[in-house]
């Protein structure tokens, strides 16, 4: 059957000529964390750690520490997003000539290939934080792995509560406080992921306390926090939530990237069917590499 298409339309006066789309919010998350390609369905990925301890010098060799090998799989999940518009549709619409010229239109089709791409990148945004693996045509987000904590070593802020402008400077030093030594001191140096909602309480109270600089002085900016840590804003991310990693530890894996934004459009006239069908397939899935190098803050979980 084919997509239905709510199709609306005045049909006075003159087509502008173009279609504007409603707003889709971008797939920031992949700018900010370590994107894995070609992976064939599964990558093992070792883990190392090694505790360092000291001994009184001797004449002979005195091995000392520990070194412990661990690995973490991450697995990818086929998705797909179909659709089949029927070109009858526009019969009666602006696009009515170039339907019974045989074709779809210029515009149309352009319009419907950019809002479909924007609307894969947006779903993706918001699957790479809270997607369920059980559920069909999602995979395990980050933050739904964080919250089941299988080796139970994340570093959790108790009692996580609603963030607002005047609670939002304590909430991310609760979560700076939360993280390991190691992590805050690490050659590499640690982001703080935070939700849009936290990064506006953020600017507010940053507008309130005087800091006008920082607030309006647009976004070449760097946003960090206290000059400390730099912050990346997260739109899948859910309200409330903060995650402090380092951004190798936190892993999206594909294919291939290009299939992101490759959407394969088949005109089905040649089988005498009036439709046009767009498809876009692809493998995605996530994981986080050492818990214990992880802080998190969320009602969400």
């Amino acid at each position: 059957m084919a997509t239905t298409v709510n199709n609306t339309t005045t049909f006075a006066g003159k087509f502008a000529g173009e279609y504007i789309k409603a707003a889709f919010y971008a797939n920031e998350t992949l700018q900010h964390i370590t994107v894995k390609e070609n992976i064939e369905y599964k990558q093992v990925v070792k883990r190392i750690a090694d505790n360092v301890t000291f001994a009184n010098a001797t004449c002979a060799f005195t091995p000392t520490g520990t070194v412990n090998l661990t690995e973490r799989i991450l697995e990818l999940k086929k998705l797909q997003f179909q659709q089949d518009v029927c070109l009858n549709e526009f019969n009666d619409s602006w696009e009515a000539k170039d339907v019974q010229n045989g074709t779809l239109g210029t515009a149309l089709t352009e319009g419907l290939i950019s809002t479909m791409l924007a609307g894969v990148a947006q779903n993706n945004e918001n699957l790479i934080w809270t997607g369920n693996g059980a559920t069909a045509g999602e995979y395990a987000g980050l933050l739904t792995q964080i919250g089941a904590d299988a080796d139970s070593d994340i570093n959790f802020v108790s009692t996580p509560v609603a963030i607002t402008s005047s609670n939002v400077f304590a909430k991310i030093q609760e979560l700076i406080a939360a993280a390991p030594i190691g992590l805050k001191k690490a050659t590499e140096k640690p982001l703080i992921y935070m939700s849009n909602d936290v990064w506006e309480a953020y600017m507010y109270a940053n507008a309130a306390a005087g800091n006008g600089w920082y607030t309006y002085a647009g976004p070449e900016v760097q946003k960090s926090f206290m000059g400390l840590y730099n912050i990346a804003v997260c739109p899948g991310m859910p309200a409330n939530t903060m995650i402090m990693a380092q951004p190798s530890n936190l892993w999206f894996g594909t294919n291939l990237v290009s299939d992101w934004n490759s959407l394969q459009v088949v005109d089905m006239r040649a089988w005498a069917d009036d439709n046009v069908r767009f498809s876009i397939k692809f493998f995605a899935g996530t994981q986080y590499g050492v818990g214990s190098d992880i802080a998190a803050y969320s009602t969400w979980f």
